[in-house]
């Protein structure tokens, strides 16, 4: 009988896990793995039916929500079937600190699949569940000319500069204010270099508006805030000469890894998950030291560590490059076989039917999967209603304390 699993995920998202879930569900597929692919709006979390969901469901779950989305999901799909399955969640993460919500989250799970190494290590400090790292894969696209410099007034002979992020993956993170210095300091004036910064969502994140809106004007500096097909993203990366991502922080790191794969020039912050592909032989890392994330506004937690790029050293990185450009070939050759020989949808839908094949065969047998499958709902549900009463709380207190506050003006005003 065919190895099977079922596959949970943003299957139709336009963001970074979502096109992970599909390299991921390609590379199981080419490997003879049947994926029952069950799909999630990534707005409300809730199931999309479909007309094609097959109506065998395999022994295996796996489920791929970050880890800041799963109590939610699981209270939106409580006839999700957990018991008597070997259930999967898979995570990417970015900082070393995991709460304990998480984690007592995470310890209901058979599994845990990452991206990299840099994950393993932080979750194997947290849990005993076996935590297996499972690379993305890199699928390369056909050389397309879907995007047009001419409609971006790009010349055609242009250096071209490109770095990317979603807006709401949080401006302390993907910092991108980074990257434009650095390339200001470099670049400034000169016509025949740009920096594209590609970004969507930005109308959803004030945040990032703050942080792009004072290079607006900067003529070699195009910010592109627009939802790109996965193919014009492709092309996009295809013409470009150099992808910078100066972050603080990834899980993996997946436009670096597909920018390698057509033997660009990437720099990038040496620390977390793109450790795992890039190196000194093939790409330009560049040095950091730590901080802690602090006045995050809510968007992300306070006290979580990320790394700080060195601005100089990207600077001086970029001028070797620009003052070196023709005499980097093997920087480029370097990047584009680590990633065709390691990262390949081939290589990985291997790495995924060995394991899938063990679980498949052993943990029947030994009929050790979803043992403690019904307390994912249950404390799914108890997150839920305790954000509810905390938003409840608050609530009534703004209204209490606008309510004192009329009533000192109406004392103040008799007086």
């Amino acid at each position: 009988m065919q190895l099977s699993i079922n596959y949970h995920g943003f299957f139709d998202g336009n963001f970074g896990i979502a096109e992970a879930t599909r390299l991921n569900a390609i590379a199981m597929e080419s490997a003879g793995i049947q994926v029952n692919r069950i799909n999630y709006s990534s707005d409300t979390l809730e199931k999309i039916k479909s007309e094609t969901e097959p109506e065998f469901q395999s022994y295996i779950n796996i489920f791929h929500i970050n880890s800041n989305v799963t109590h939610e999901f699981f209270s939106k799909n409580q006839d999700i079937n957990l018991a008597g399955h070997y259930n999967i969640v898979y995570w990417a993460w970015e900082f070393p600190e995991v709460s304990d919500k998480t984690v007592d989250f995470l310890n209901i799970f058979d599994e845990l699949w990452v991206p990299s190494d840099f994950c393993v290590n932080i979750f194997t400090k947290y849990t005993g569940i076996p935590v297996m790292r499972f690379s993305h894969p890199i699928q390369k696209m056909a050389t397309s000319e879907e995007f047009d410099f001419n409609t971006y007034q790009i010349k055609p002979n242009s250096k071209v500069y490109v770095t990317i992020f979603d807006s709401l993956s949080t401006t302390i993170r993907k910092n991108p204010e980074a990257t434009i210095e650095s390339f200001i300091k470099v670049f400034n004036n000169d016509p025949e270099s740009v920096l594209i910064v590609k970004t969507h969502n930005l109308e959803r994140s004030k945040d990032a508006q703050k942080a792009l809106e004072k290079y607006n004007n900067i003529p070699n500096i195009i910010i592109i805030n627009e939802h790109f097909s996965k193919e014009k993203l492709h092309s996009l990366i295809q013409k470009s000469d150099v992808l910078i991502s100066l972050h603080g922080s990834e899980g993996f790191g997946l436009t670096m890894a597909e920018a390698m794969s057509y033997g660009k020039v990437v720099v990038g912050t040496g620390y977390s998950g793109n450790l795992d592909f890039m190196n000194v032989n093939n790409s330009f890392l560049i040095q950091y030291d730590f901080i802690k994330t602090s006045n995050t506004k809510g968007l992300i937690a306070e006290g979580l560590t990320l790394a700080r790029p060195n601005i100089e050293d990207a600077v001086e990185k970029l001028k070797y490059i620009k003052d070196n450009f023709n005499a980097l070939d093997n920087i480029k050759n370097n990047a584009e076989a680590q990633i065709r020989e390691s990262f390949s949808i081939e290589s990985i839908g291997n790495l995924f039917k060995i394991r899938l094949s063990f679980i498949d065969q052993f943990g029947k047998k030994e009929n050790t999967g979803g043992s403690n499958a019904d307390n994912v709902f249950h404390l799914a549900e108890i997150d839920r209603l305790t954000r509810k009463v905390n938003y409840l709380e608050k609530t009534l207190y703004n209204k209490i304390r606008k309510k004192v506050n009329i009533f000192l003006k109406k004392m103040k005003g008799k007086k």
